[in-house]
């Protein structure tokens, strides 16, 4: 070791700057918990560390550096008026690359400009001192058309090399800003190019709506923001789809140049019970498909990046990797010793903590996890903003409601908040619990919210118009949520125990550079837990991520290639998925060619006999199938052998039982005693409907699917196809919730509710839209896609037109309507309550020859807001610059 290194080796340990460290973090937290008093440091104990944390700066190793930033960041924290030491922490923080939080010395400043690039300091640091601070800060600058940037050393980093290198895999922290460099390099080149097209790959349709909407903010008006790809897909010389891997696969079956392609959170791939099946198979198939592309994938905390890149796309690519994030985080455990009373653990070293006892003035006997947080919420962040992540979105919105009933009602509630309590109340319901929360500036985030509500939430707490929310696990696919404070009991999602890496990625979210320098962690504690919060705040939170194929193949069983996977059955549900993953996976695999699976179960290391068996039941089960290879492709989640069971009985039956008829009965009601006596093709579109659902089922067994997966109980084929009917008139979400609530008010059985009664409504509005988003929306399109992708291939052309309303099927069912204009305006990136109303208004204010001759989007664009429009909804146009803000 060099003597360079023993010095930092020698700083990084030095006991004087693990006790500055220490008593900094006392004397921040001694404001929130009185049991905890604030020390004063020394003059002499200060300067040693400075010249300690100078030394530490310069070295190459994050951890070196991240213990650095700790310190520098507590030292402003707690001095924030003495300018001596605002001036040492610009130096500090100029050498270690994060001149970004150069923005909260406030103080130093002459003026108050939001943008750092343009802060100017009155004080002087002296000839050679400034020369190279204005050398650092001059070489962090990113510079735009329309903006400058000052930006970290790992942000400089990859804004070099989205320039520069072709093929990039990142491995960052979550709140390291990889996002926002991702975002101005596309602005960019979006200003810059004549012709470009992106694909920006999210894990969840929740993404979808918020990446969507920041892009279509920033962008030109010239550049197309797509969340779907449709059948009628126009394509324009500047485009940038966002979509989710399902939606990729259609991009997979078109004609179109794609320039850049960005995969975010690619830690999905890892998924063996979902997911990770259609990721891995999608990721491959963009990287044969897009050859000429550059190629980007993200994720937090990856050991290394760029063997998971090459292993998913055969491409070899350059890692830029950082374990330095912009912020810090205080680590907080909170243990009810007795009564009112707590002990307030703060973990001040790996290994090392610190306890106090500090008494909240509540007694806390025999209390519920909800109401504990909430009164915990109460006493330390009243005001902060707050995030409270719970493992089920039926307990945060009970939490939420507790919370929101022992605060006060806020008086300075935000218009725009007003406008959504409005919202709710027309147009969802009146007794939505959500309503009450919001009067205090709380909400909840979880999957069964309405699209454009979730994204007002997001938008009024980002904006620091509600303080505290209560979340599930979407947060851990990417959702950006920051919070000066994360509270949380065992952290799980669903039942499952957070791994040490999901916490990582989770307790990225408190503490953004945009607002703060630091976010405060507090894990919720029992003596009975089995899981401490020590196990987390100790661990290391990155890891090598485990391709899908790789992490499934464990469960191959070799006879299983043999039979069609609704036969598989291992006695245990997750072993079951699993087992029945990877055959799907393997068999997709022979079918794209036999050198693909003997290839890949070589490199899985299977016995020479293992792979023989594999190999001969692949052969002797797919070498017999007849359906279009093409129709396998399009479907890569679904078994071969049951696609194939499908589609010979498409050809031996009559197709008219496999496709929606038009006649005269279409829309007409007729009682099921009655159905019977008419031919399938001759019944409304309802009940034909019911047959197509049911004759399904009988091969897939989606039924048993909605209940395994999605814990939807009495699914049937009546029951789906009313549902979807509903959705696909273009009902809003609100008509279907209350069209619900009246039907089950009005039974005379076990399952009737009471109309007035507050849990009985909010379980129907919570039940509604998860159907809705569960089964409607995605399971029903994932096989009718199937059917219609085998009646594609097998229809003339006249008969494509006499059923182009069953071609159109899986579209119209994920974007819930049969409207062409309101697919158009979904698919350009506008939520679809919104659209349904926007449609009924240009019906209304504009001719039939005008709607002929103009383009609905080129009419929105040169409005100033819709009148007839819900103030929320104009709003949200102007947002993301449908209309013109002006």
């Amino acid at each position: 070791m060099s003597d360079n290194n023993s010095l930092i080796f020698q700083a990084f340990e030095h006991e004087t700057l693990n006790k500055v460290i220490y008593d900094y973090t006392l004397k921040l937290l001694s404001s929130t918990f009185d049991s905890i008093k604030s020390i004063e440091i020394n003059d002499d104990e200060l300067k040693k560390t400075i010249w300690l944390v100078s030394i530490l700066a310069n070295s190459d190793n994050d951890i070196h550096k991240r213990k650095a930033q700790l310190f520098t960041s507590l030292l402003f924290l707690n001095n924030k008026d003495n300018i001596e030491i605002l001036k040492v922490c610009y130096v500090l923080f100029s050498r270690l690359g994060n001149l970004t939080a150069t923005k909260f010395l406030k103080n130093l400043y002459s003026n108050h400009d939001e943008n750092p690039v343009d802060l100017k300091s009155e004080y002087n640091f002296g000839d050679f001192l400034s020369y190279e601070l204005l050398f650092e800060r001059e070489n962090k600058i990113i510079s735009l058309e329309s903006n400058s940037f000052l930006v970290t050393d790992f942000q400089k980093d990859l804004w070099e090399g989205l320039n520069n290198i072709s093929e990039i895999a990142i491995s960052a922290p979550t709140s390291s800003g990889k996002s926002f460099i991702i975002k101005q390099y596309l602005i960019n080149e979006f200003f810059y190019k004549n012709e470009f097209r992106a694909l920006y790959i999210v894990p969840s349709r929740a993404l979808i709506n918020q990446v969507s909407e920041e892009f279509k903010s920033e962008l030109n008006n010239d550049v197309r923001v797509k969340s779907s790809v449709t059948d009628e897909n126009e394509v324009f010389d500047k485009e940038i789809y966002i979509l989710t891997p399902e939606r990729c696969i259609k991009i997979l079956d078109i004609n179109i140049k794609i320039d850049f392609i960005f995969i975010d959170e690619v830690q999905g791939i890892e998924d063996t019970l979902g997911r990770g099946l259609t990721f891995e198979y999608v990721f491959n198939e963009i990287s044969l498909k897009f050859p000429s592309a550059k190629f980007i994938s993200a994720g937090p905390n990856i050991i290394n990046p760029n063997k998971t890149f090459t292993e998913i796309f055969e491409r070899d690519c350059s890692a830029i990797q950082t374990k330095l994030s912009p912020v810090f985080q205080l680590k907080i455990t909170l243990k009810n010793n007795q009564g009112s009373k707590f002990d307030i653990v703060i973990q001040t070293e790996r290994g090392t903590y610190q306890k106090f006892t500090q008494d909240f003035k509540y007694n806390f006997k025999n209390k519920n996890k909800g109401e504990t947080v909430a009164q915990l919420v109460k006493y330390i962040a009243p005001k902060d903003s707050n995030i409270v992540f719970v493992h089920d979105g039926y307990y945060a919105q009970q939490w939420a409601v507790l919370y929101a009933n022992i605060i006060e009602k806020e008086d300075d509630l935000d218009e725009e908040v007003k406008e959504l309590i409005d919202f709710l109340t027309e147009d969802i319901h009146k007794k939505y619990y959500l309503i009450e929360c919001l009067k205090k500036k709380v909400a909840y985030h979880h999957s069964t919210l309405p699209d454009i509500v979730r994204k007002e939430i997001e938008e009024l707490y980002t904006n620091e118009k509600l303080s505290t929310i209560y979340c599930t696990s979407t947060l851990l696919e990417g959702i950006n949520l920051p919070a000066n404070n994360l509270f949380t009991f065992q952290p799980k999602k669903k039942n499952i125990p957070l791994t040490k890496f999901e916490f990582g990625n989770l307790i990225g979210r408190a503490g953004r550079i945009k607002s703060s320098l630091y976010g405060s962690i507090y894990y919720i504690q029992n003596d009975n837990d089995n899981q401490l919060a020590s196990d987390y705040y100790d661990a290391e939170y990155d890891k090598e991520i485990e391709v899908f194929s790789s992490n499934a193949i464990n469960s191959l069983d070799v006879d299983d290639l043999n039979i069609p996977t609704n036969q598989i059955d291992k006695g245990q549900d997750i072993e079951t998925k699993k087992a029945q993953q990877i055959s799907i996976f393997l068999k997709h695999k022979y079918l794209k060619g036999e050198d693909y699976a003997l290839k890949y179960l070589k490199n899985k290391k299977l016995t020479e006999n293992e792979i023989s068996i594999a190999m001969g039941y692949l052969q002797i089960t797919l070498n017999t199938i007849v359906i279009p290879r093409n129709v396998l492709m399009k479907n890569p989640s679904i078994d071969p052998i049951l696609q194939n069971q499908l589609y010979t009985r498409i050809k031996k039956e009559d197709l008219r039982e496999w496709v929606i008829n038009k006649n005269s009965n279409f829309t007409n009601y007729i009682e099921s005693e009655k159905i019977e006596s008419l031919p399938i093709h001759k019944r409304p579109f309802y009940w034909q409907l019911v047959n197509i659902v049911s004759k399904l089922n009988e091969i897939f067994n989606l039924f048993d699917e909605g209940f395994k997966k999605h814990s939807q109980k009495w699914l049937s084929a009546k029951s789906v196809s009313l549902q979807a009917k509903k959705w696909l008139s273009g009902a809003p979400i609100g008509q279907i919730i209350k069209q619900n609530i009246n039907y089950l008010s009005g039974l005379e059985n076990d399952y009737k509710i009471d109309s007035e009664n507050l849990e009985d409504v909010n379980k129907v509005i919570n039940d509604t839209i998860r159907y809705n988003s569960n089964i409607t929306t995605y399971l029903l399109p994932k096989y009718v896609k199937v059917l219609v992708d085998i009646l594609d291939e097998i229809l003339t052309d006249e008969q494509k037109e006499e059923y182009k309303l069953t071609l159109s099927l899986p579209t119209m069912l994920e974007l819930g309507t049969q409207e062409p204009l309101i697919i158009q305006l979904i698919s350009s990136g506008i939520t679809r309550s919104v659209a349904i109303q926007i449609f009924d208004l240009y019906n209304k204010n504009t001719t039939k020859d005008f709607r002929e001759k103009n383009d609905i989007l080129k009419w929105l664009s040169n409005q100033n807001e819709i009148k007839g429009l819900k103030p929320i909804y104009n709003r949200y146009l102007k947002r993301i610059k449908v209309l013109n803000k002006i």
